[in-house]
């Protein structure tokens, strides 16, 4: 392991545990928290659903940023400037591994996709990487659809 690769995990699990404990324990959290169960019900409450879904899409650039930043430290020559397509999917897929809308399930998704990719190039070869995150996220749809920290709908809503 190189030291850029030591300062990419720091800054990244730094990264999550302040988005963690920023959503869970600040007041402008609680309003994320409640526009995104029921957005009608948080405007009542007193929550400017416009407010909180502008300052959410800034944090969310922020956070894309910093992880632009990270990317490019890791590969400083190889950027692909079309390549935001893949990681998208491959964001896509570890929400959707760790549980859609869960914050802590999206962070253990993305962590078990990474895993998951290294252990099916390991495998199969570097070409097939991108093959292992979509297959996995083929199979997490079929057998367990709410992911792996997601709840039923009907427990969540009741």
């Amino acid at each position: 392991m190189s030291n850029v690769d030591i300062v990419i995990v720091v800054a990244a699990l730094v990264l999550a545990f302040l988005v963690d404990r920023f959503v869970n324990a600040t007041k402008f959290g609680r309003g994320i928290r409640a526009v995104a169960q029921d957005p009608v019900t948080a405007t009542l409450m007193g929550v400017s659903r416009e407010r909180v879904i502008m300052l959410t899409f800034l944090l969310g650039g922020v956070l894309a940023g910093a992880a632009a930043m990270l990317y490019s430290l890791k590969i400083p020559n190889g950027i692909i400037y079309s390549g935001g397509f893949i990681l998208g999917i491959k964001a896509f897929a570890a929400a959707v591994l760790g549980g859609i809308g869960n914050l802590r399930g999206a962070l253990l998704g993305g962590l078990l996709l990474g895993v998951m990719e290294l252990y099916g190039q390991a495998l199969f070869g570097t070409e097939w990487r991108d093959v292992v995150a979509f297959v996995v996220l083929v199979l997490v749809l079929l057998f367990r659809p709410t992911g792996i920290l997601g709840e039923s709908l009907g427990r969540a809503r009741a």
